[in-house]
């Protein structure tokens, strides 16, 4: 039975064949091994500046989200979008940052990654999630655990340590 295997990786590593991918379960995967088995499988590929014509937006037409929209939330996301949360890809459920209950939509802008836990969290406390400007996704806890704490997850991006400035995502409104 083949295996289905979701990575994110750079230009740059695959044109030398060398570095490492990130999988859905949060492994490194070495460039060649990842070459070797995209030789026999079916590709699926996420490109940042424009998209293919799989369909990411679906407004309220449908409340589950897509393979397609499932593929590109691992690519921009790569796991739980929860504040220091480090559960990958694998273990994640989709969330709408705006509750579909509540008139969210089924919009790849509107869609971010939760683990169980974090998506508890909305449903039983008084969390709430939003997409702003900069595309990642900020969870706010209610005034009354509001401690200040990070509203943003970099573990799964860590370059953000290095380039973002200190404090800049993690503003309340």
């Amino acid at each position: 039975m083949p295996a289905t295997i979701v990575a994110t990786t750079t230009v740059n590593e695959l044109e030398r064949a060398a570095g490492w991918a990130a999988t859905g379960g949060g492994n490194r995967l070495p460039i060649r091994d990842l070459i070797r088995m995209a030789a026999r499988s079916r590709h699926y590929l996420a490109v940042f500046d424009d998209h293919t014509e799989e369909v990411l937006y679906l407004g309220r037409a449908r409340r589950n989200a897509t393979t397609a929209q499932r593929l590109a939330l691992f690519a921009r996301d790569r796991g739980c979008t929860h504040p220091q949360c480090t559960v990958p890809f694998y273990w994640c459920e989709v969330h709408h940052t705006h509750d579909f209950c509540h008139g969210g939509r089924t919009d790849i802008d509107d869609l971010t990654q939760a683990c169980q836990p974090a998506n508890l969290l909305i449903e039983k406390t008084g969390w709430t999630t939003k997409r702003p400007g900069n595309g990642r996704t900020e969870w706010i806890p209610p005034a009354r655990h509001d401690a200040g704490q990070p509203r943003t997850n970099n573990y799964f991006h860590p370059q953000r340590y290095l380039t973002d400035h200190a404090g800049e995502d993690e503003e309340p409104d």
